[in-house]
């Protein structure tokens, strides 16, 4: 009985292990792998160059392509351009070494990328498969949806999608610029290599930039940018730099380098930049950083800052920062502010204080207002008053007030008509003598308020609110006469303290 029990165990093991061996099931070959069929000494006429499919490093040169004036969505990186080629007058030659192919297409060339849509043409064409990179030369055409490319010769670099052209460069943007010049970088928005479309242009090319309305037509006079070299990146910054020049239809820019944004509207020179403007009563403004801003490509604002200047016919602004508000391609307001004093020069006074705004709407002064520290003077009247003194006026904020000219009178100037001095204000003013011009009475007064009215430009009337004090002098003739060989000596005179020059640092 025990061998019996011992056959049967072992015939149940058995076929348990076996049908733990039908069940498993043997791994699956790999699928085979199809390799690309080619020929053994020839290559396709019609796609002979295919994509060596490896990324690219980006270069590191920033680029020069132009925006649109509108916003719109960023465009999708495109893939890599497979080239076709159209003809039959073509020669091949093998290098025995590498096994690669250098083709030449004479009679005309046109190479197409149909799922890109671009397109290639030329006089003649060279292509090495080693370097993957065609040469072409003569009457050379690059089209595609982005940008338009005419040269002399291009040097189109596949691995990197990087076109050269040179001689005779014109590059256009459909929708938004155009851009001359003799050398020109194209570097394509390809999925793996760069997400944006750059352009490189050197050897001083000029740029137009253009407004386009809703339907991408071009409209308006165009920005022209010129410079030794103008790189731009995507569809809206551009960057140039070596004597630029920017020209528009309301104002000139010139600088060392500059930075634009044409979907802003924004401009800023920088090293040594000006502004001009354009027309009848021109005003320029100098400093260190020059940004220009605009709606509906006319210029609304330009700042000015570190050591600012700007100058129109009836004014003279100096600060640290000066920030001008235009319209009409006219003057309207101007701040200027800023570590240090700001100063205005009028034709008749200057006005000096930390901070200055000045109303000037059609570019004709109205209203000044000097705050905290503020100082005027201005010159007496010359035919009734001969002194090296300067009337003056003191206090924590001054106004001053200017009659309006008549409608259409651009040829006078305006008039003073009062001043007030808040806080703190004194004023020294000088009183024609009818008996010696050369010796004019002095005012000398104090108070929280002063009040000065003008009439055809002479002091009427000053009024002191609160705290009033003040001195009057007048000469009288010397009834002392002078000892021989006894030099005379004028008293001291109270001369208000030094001011700070404007643009000099504030102290503490």
């Amino acid at each position: 009985m025990s061998r019996l029990r011992v056959l049967l165990s072992i015939v149940l093991l058995a076929a348990t292990a076996g049908c733990m061996r039908l069940g498993r099931r043997p791994p699956a070959p790999p699928p085979p792998v199809a390799g690309p069929i080619m020929p053994a000494d020839s290559i396709p006429l019609i796609r002979m160059d295919s994509i060596v499919r490896r990324v690219a490093g980006a270069p590191v040169e920033s680029a020069f392509v132009a925006p649109p004036a509108a916003p719109r969505p960023q465009e999708r990186p495109a893939e890599r351009c497979l080239l076709e080629i159209e003809g039959d007058r073509s020669q091949f030659i093998k290098d025995p070494i590498s096994q690669k192919y250098t083709s030449y297409f004479g009679g005309g060339f046109t190479g197409r990328c149909p799922t890109q849509g671009i397109t290639i043409t030329a006089d003649s064409a060279e292509f090495y498969d080693q370097n993957q990179l065609y040469y072409l030369l003569g009457n050379v055409k690059y089209r595609e949806k982005r940008v338009h490319l005419d040269a002399d010769k291009l040097t189109y670099f596949r691995a990197e999608e990087r076109l050269l052209a040179e001689g005779n460069v014109y590059a256009v943007m459909p929708d938004s610029a155009s851009m001359t010049g003799p050398r020109a970088e194209y570097y394509r928005a390809v999925r793996g290599v760069r997400a944006r479309a750059r352009m490189v242009a050197t050897m001083r090319p000029t740029l137009k930039l253009y407004e386009a309305d809703s339907l991408g037509q071009r409209r308006g006079e165009p920005v022209l940018l010129t410079a030794d070299n103008i790189n731009g990146e995507g569809d809206s910054v551009f960057v140039a730099w070596g004597t630029v020049q920017l020209d528009r239809s309301d104002l000139m820019a010139r600088g060392d380098s500059a930075e634009l944004d044409n979907r802003r509207q924004f401009a800023r020179l920088m090293k040594q930049p000006y502004v001009e403007s354009k027309g009848k009563d021109a005003f320029t403004l100098r400093g260190k950083v020059i940004d220009v801003f605009a709606r509906n490509k006319l210029v609304e604002r330009v700042v000015a800052r570190d050591s600012a200047v700007a100058v129109s016919r009836e004014l003279t602004l100096s600060s640290d920062t000066i920030d001008l508000r235009v319209k009409d391609n006219q003057l309207q307001r101007a701040f200027a502010f800023g570590p240090g004093a700001a100063s205005a020069v009028t034709p008749e006074r200057t006005v000096i204080a930390d901070s200055l705004d000045v109303r000037m709407p059609g570019q004709r002064i109205r209203e000044m207002y000097a705050v905290r520290a503020a100082y005027a003077e201005s010159d007496p009247d010359s035919t009734k008053v001969r002194s090296a003194e300067r009337d003056w006026l003191r206090g924590d904020t001054i106004v001053a007030r200017f009659d309006s000219a008549a409608a259409g009178d651009t040829t006078s100037r305006p008039r003073i008509r009062d001043l007030l001095a808040s806080g703190n204000a004194s004023s020294f003013y000088q009183v024609p003598n009818s008996k010696a011009a050369d010796k004019p009475g002095i005012n000398y007064v104090r108070g929280r308020q002063i009040i000065v009215d003008f009439k055809e430009r002479d002091v009427q009337t000053v009024t002191v609110v609160d705290s009033a004090s003040g001195i009057f002098l007048e000469a009288v003739a010397d009834t002392a006469a002078a000892k021989p060989g006894t030099p005379t000596r004028r008293p001291g005179r109270n001369t208000p303290p030094a001011r700070r020059p404007p643009n000099a640092v504030r102290r503490p």
